[in-house]
């Protein structure tokens, strides 16, 4: 059975029995008080004898009379509840009919958004509930419709990151099967740099993987961050110091549950990101301190800071706020969703802004031991 119909029904029964029980209390009371009211007005009386007439006595009413009288009053009564009865099943009809048509809407979008038609959306009239489920179906449908763009642009991001290594290889492999490039250490070098790039780009989108499915396993050990944190800085000493750019630490002792190679993983990318947007004479501050019950680990460079418009994407994969497509200036644009998925499953917390004085600022907060 369909609402509509289920819904003007209840109002005819609610108004039949309103008016069925009605009738019945009136008919009961109208029974009551016509009797008392005729043997009180029509009780047997006697006319005392007057000259030329004689003395007489009155008596109620016949009893057919009587009877005619209540019959009227009980038809009345049945005509009130027929015309109750009416009313309410016109009354139920068109509100059932206002209640059933935003349903009807939404389940004719529902459809031809099942068909397809991505682009459909449901016209939110008024503040009721049915006006909140189109709302958050709304709400659904451009998550939905987000979700599949960044799917896409994530796609095609993937084949240009593939497309360059393999056009490199391809290249050099075919100059060598025609001889035209001779088959030295350093061609061979270059083509394993090539291999290493693919490897790495397959690695990190395998790490992704896990962990938008939860499957991302961490070996977690106690460990002190601190001198986990003095030991990426050294890795990156050299390349820091060829390019003209200070490294700078500061930081007391601080123990943690973490995963080891997970947690270096991110302050390789960290410091990775910080020193490719760092100019010649700037600094890059690596800062660790406890804030309560969290260990706080601190990424600053001098570089131009972040964008505001480009904030809210700092994490997105394959984003680059250098519009260049060249891994120089831009990576490979995962190093900082890594990071954060990272982070994340270690159950802390990342973030990204500027400085007070210009300059990119990256916290990492993780539960201290």
């Amino acid at each position: 059975m369909k609402l509509t119909t289920r819904l003007v029904l209840s109002f005819a029964l609610v108004a039949l029995f309103a008016a069925g029980l009605g009738a019945f209390l009136a008919i009961r009371a109208a029974q009551t008080d016509v009797r008392r009211f005729f043997r009180d007005q029509f009780g047997e009386q006697v006319m005392p004898p007057t000259p030329g007439w004689p003395g007489r006595r009155f008596g109620p009413p016949p009893l057919r009379e009587r009877e005619q009288l209540l019959a009227r009053l009980r038809d009345s009564q049945l005509q009130a509840a027929f015309f109750a009865v009416l009313v309410g099943l016109l009354a139920g009809g068109y509100l059932a009919y206002r209640s059933v048509t935003p349903i009807r809407h939404l389940t004719h979008v529902t459809r031809r958004y099942a068909r397809g038609e991505r682009e459909i959306r449901v016209q939110v009239r008024g503040s009721d509930e049915i006006a909140e489920l189109g709302a958050s179906f709304n709400q659904l449908a451009d998550q939905l419709a987000a979700e599949e763009a960044q799917k896409q642009r994530m796609v095609a991001d993937i084949a240009h990151e593939l497309r360059t290594p393999l056009t490199v290889l391809r290249g050099e492999l075919e100059a060598l099967q025609a001889g035209l490039m001779e088959p030295s250490p350093a061609n061979l070098g270059r083509l394993i740099e090539e291999v290493d790039l693919l490897t790495h780009l397959v690695q990190d989108l395998r790490l992704l993987t896990q962990a938008d499915s939860g499957g991302l396993s961490l070996k977690l050990s106690e460990l002190e961050l601190s001198s986990l944190a003095r030991e990426v800085l050294a890795a990156f000493q050299a390349r820091a110091e060829a390019k003209g750019v200070r490294l700078e630490f500061s930081g007391a002792e601080l123990s943690l549950t973490a995963d080891r190679e997970r947690l270096l993983q991110v302050l390789y990318n960290l410091l990775d990101n910080a020193l490719r947007h760092t100019p010649q004479g700037g600094v890059v501050r690596l800062e660790v301190r406890a804030e309560g019950s969290w260990g706080l680990l601190r990424v600053s460079d001098s570089g131009p800071g972040i964008s505001p418009e480009d904030l809210p994407h700092i994490f997105e994969r394959f984003y680059r706020a250098d519009r260049s497509r060249t891994r120089e200036t831009g990576g490979s644009g995962l190093g900082l969703a890594i990071a954060k998925a990272l982070v994340e499953a270690h159950g802390g917390q990342i973030s990204a802004g500027n400085g007070p004085g210009g300059g990119a600022v990256f916290e990492v907060r993780l539960r201290a031991t």
